[in-house]
């Protein structure tokens, strides 16, 4: 037996479809392409596939990690992807199968593109907005038992961001924290964005380009 770590790209439509189903797909595929995955023990095994960090809804990903455990030594990784591929539909894609190098928990930070409609958002409102250190989203918590919203500050835990444009575009390549700790997605920074400015602003796309661990590399 030995572990492999798949990379999927999720893009287009298929970015709409959740965490749970995905892992429902990834099971369906796993047992048409006939790989012969690690099946848990106990009362209702299932096979052993692990999505390291999910995607949020809506959000597209270019190098998203997937661990899983394959029983048969002789199976090369290498006719994993393409076994997979063959079975996956459309908007999803393994673009390769790696020995796995760090451990799930070194995931710190996730890079994105996202871009927004200059019609609805302008350059020197989202600099403004991002230099002014006083971004704040809501995220769900816990207190005394209890799920409550929590205030969270969203400036201090960027790490770094960028701004281009286009005729009718801004494009924000940013870096947020991902992980157990704390985990920020496009969409929360952008609410924290129109709160700011009183805007009502959406991302057009929002994609994760790839994983980081602590010291700003990437998650191998």
């Amino acid at each position: 037996m030995y572990e492999t770590r798949l990379w999927l790209s999720k893009r287009g439509r298929i970015r709409f479809v959740s965490h749970l189903d995905m892992f429902r797909l990834m099971t369906r595929a796993v047992r048409r392409a006939h790989i012969p995955l690690w099946y848990t023990e106990g009362f209702n095994p299932h096979p052993y596939i692990s999505f390291l960090l999910a995607l949020s809804l809506g959000v597209e990903g270019e190098r998203e990690p997937i661990d899983i455990r394959i029983v048969d030594d002789a199976y090369p990784m290498e006719q994993v992807a393409s076994a997979l591929n063959a079975a996956l539909p459309e908007g999803l894609r393994v673009e390769a199968a790696t020995v796995p190098e760090m451990k799930p928990a070194a995931i710190t930070w996730g890079e994105y593109t996202v871009t927004y409609d200059k019609a609805e958002l302008s350059a020197a409102d989202l600099t403004r907005a991002l230099e002014s250190g006083a971004l704040e989203t809501e995220k769900s918590g816990k207190s005394g038992g209890r799920k409550v919203m929590k205030k969270v500050g969203v400036s201090e835990h960027i790490r770094s961001w960028s701004l281009e444009e286009t005729p009718e575009t801004l494009i924000l390549r940013v870096v947020l924290p991902a992980g157990s700790v704390l985990n920020l997605n496009p969409q929360q920074l952008t609410d924290a964005v129109n709160a700011y400015l009183g805007t009502a602003a959406a991302p057009v796309r929002a994609v994760r380009e790839r994983l980081l661990n602590a010291d700003g590399k990437e998650f191998r």
